[in-house]
């Protein structure tokens, strides 16, 4: 399969790029300052540039979306909420409606939201809604998506180096065999909780 990465070069992505690779598809690193492309993904028209000069995919993975505000609840603005809506959530939505057009019958597309949405702390506020808000879109929109693509979504714990890996906390590569799912899997609508261990409460 021919599979783009947006976020290629980042924590999950690279690791998520590395494990595709190995399975013998071609990979298309997309990065905002570095990869095969180089995209701004809060910009709808480059967004939509990068996919023009890729033509026809079987797979596209959006790991973009972790820019958003950690701060005290009280202390939080209506410009850190906007931040964090722009980048984590309009800019997977807006990947999602573009992507249709450049993918190949029953292609997929996943998106990266987060444990956050069950898991929130006192300064998760402006991020974990934003979560649930992704995880909600793709199973109400899955099921409207046309030429059978598919549409999930990878909720990963916090990520960390493998030996710390635990009740709660996931390495990249255990993050990443999720998105392997979701590629080469037959599911649509899926939210995936890469959440080390941790039940939905």
């Amino acid at each position: 399969m021919k599979i783009a990465i947006f976020g290629a070069t980042g924590k999950i992505g690279s690791q998520v790029a590395t494990q595709l690779d190995n399975k013998g598809h071609e990979i298309v690193r997309i990065g905002s300052r570095s990869g095969d492309i180089t995209v701004d993904y809060t910009d709808g028209a480059s967004v939509e540039n990068a996919l023009k000069q890729l033509a026809l995919l079987d797979a596209i993975v959006v790991t973009v979306g972790g820019d958003s505000k950690f701060k005290p609840y009280h202390e939080l603005t209506d410009d850190d909420f906007r931040y964090g809506a722009e980048r984590k959530l309009v800019a997977q939505f807006r990947v999602v409606q573009l992507a249709e057009q450049y993918l190949s019958d029953e292609g997929s597309i996943t998106l990266t939201s987060g444990f956050l949405s069950h898991y929130p702390n006192p300064h998760s506020l402006a991020t974990g809604p934003f979560n649930a808000a992704i995880d909600t879109y793709v199973q109400h929109a899955a099921p409207l998506l046309q030429k059978g693509i598919r549409l999930n979504v990878v909720s990963p714990a916090p990520v960390v180096e493998p030996a710390r890996a635990g009740k709660g906390l996931v390495s990249a590569d255990q993050v990443a065999e999720f998105f392997l799912q979701s590629v080469e899997g037959s599911k649509t609508g899926q939210v995936y909780r890469a959440w080390g261990g941790l039940a939905v409460n």
